[in-house]
């Protein structure tokens, strides 16, 4: 698997500091993310702007433009991007996009079908359609990056076509989703390059999944998986890999809710009918709690899961999840168990728990991966941890325990 140049330098900086640098393939600052980059155009929408709606500025907007959408309501606003190097920002507050029964095309609010786009600061909500499968964002092609936005109460968060690209996604929340046919999920990633999702916050799917990926890689940084516990909603997988692929999922909250319809918190490979020729899915530092009064298996017991191709390092999990099966594991090294009691609210560890989880972690775990991969600058080891909601603080020393807290109650 050769990544490209792009996400090798973005993630490498994301790993290390957080710092929202992203460079091109050519070295090139991305207009995309680095805000000292002059736009070609500039575009304001709003009552008393020039464009009442995002329709009307997305329909003006070409190569290299800037679009300012004034905080408020713009119900039906439902259009699509082509163009490229757009940022489209919600400036003084949130925007709201509430679908109100329209939809572009039959996928959701906003279709994205053009070259890098950045979309910051939007709600989107109440999505419909026909097939079932409304998205706040229909993700088609290129190089989209969403950030501190919400999807809500819809049918799916963002789902994105099989044609390659990279989706970055962050400080963003995905929360009541799913038509409740196990089919529609909070956000679906289809079978592109790269995905990054840091940061965020997925939670309360109705019978689909909270991620659903089938990329060929994906980072998943310090985010909170958690279906929380009600009477509506039953997320079926937090974490789903149904293509294998490579996947590197570090400082995590994990959460299976107490009605989910699957036994197994997380399913890799499980499909098998497209499968990445590179299989391989890196777990470490993050917390998992099984809230069923049953004893549930970490990892769907599936024969289709290739052989040796899960690592699993320092992972903080409830007494009541199963040991994974011995012949899907490559490394099972400083993982812990502890009781739901253990842990308060916000998945901190009690003082007790945490004194005695000390010293018990797997000492340099960057060496269990691939000679590539330590080569390119990736790491295993948490540099931040996740701040509810949707936020992520700096670790001002490396993890003393294993899990993705470190601090204790």
């Amino acid at each position: 698997m050769k990544l490209n140049a792009l996400f090798l330098i973005m993630i490498s900086t994301l790993m290390a500091c957080e710092r929202e640098v992203l460079v091109s393939a050519d070295d090139d600052h991305s207009a995309e993310d680095n805000n000292e980059i002059a736009y070609n155009h500039v575009l304001k929408v709003g009552p008393d702007k020039e464009f009442k709606t995002i329709r009307e500025a997305s329909l003006a907007a070409k190569d290299s433009t800037l679009i300012e959408v004034d905080v408020g309501n713009y119900p039906g606003d439902v259009t699509v991007w082509e163009q490229n190097d757009i940022y489209i920002r919600a400036v003084g507050g949130e925007a709201v996009l509430d679908a109100d029964g329209k939809h572009w095309n039959g996928k959701g609010i906003w279709e994205v079908n053009g070259g890098k786009i950045k979309v910051e600061g939007f709600v989107f909500r109440n999505v419909k359609v026909p097939d079932k499968n409304g998205a706040g964002i229909r993700f088609t092609k290129g190089r989209l990056t969403v950030e501190n936005c919400r999807f809500l109460n819809s049918e799916c968060g963002i789902l994105t076509a099989n044609q390659g690209g990279t989706l970055i996604v962050r400080n963003t929340e995905f929360g009541y989703m799913g038509y409740g046919d196990g089919y529609s999920h909070n956000i679906y990633v289809g079978r592109i390059d790269t995905f990054l999702m840091t940061a965020s916050y997925s939670h309360h799917a109705k019978e689909g999944h909270l991620i659903k990926c089938r990329a060929r890689f994906s980072l998943i940084l310090n985010n909170r998986i958690t279906n929380e516990n009600d009477n509506t909603y039953n997320s079926s997988y937090e974490l789903d890999f149904p293509d294998g692929g490579t996947h590197i999922v570090v400082g995590n909250i994990i959460q299976q809710s107490v009605l989910s319809p699957n036994t197994a918190i997380i399913a890799f490979a499980e499909e098998n009918n497209h499968i990445w020729e590179d299989n391989a899915l890196y777990m470490s530092h993050n917390t998992i709690l099984n809230s069923k009064t049953t004893t549930n298996p970490l990892f769907i017991p599936s024969a289709k899961t290739p052989n040796k191709s899960i690592v699993m390092l320092n992972n903080l999990l409830s007494e009541n999840i199963g040991n994974p099966a011995a012949n899907i594991l490559s490394v099972d090294k400083g993982n812990q168990k502890y009781k739901r009691s253990d842990l308060n609210e916000n998945y901190l560890p009690a003082a007790q728990l945490y004194e005695s989880l000390k010293n018990k972690t797997e000492p340099d775990i960057n060496r269990y991966l691939s000679g590539r991969f330590r080569t390119e600058g990736f790491s295993l080891i948490p540099a931040s941890e996740y701040v509810h909601p949707c936020k992520i603080v700096l670790l001002k020393n490396p993890p003393a325990i294993a899990g993705a807290m470190q601090q204790s109650f």
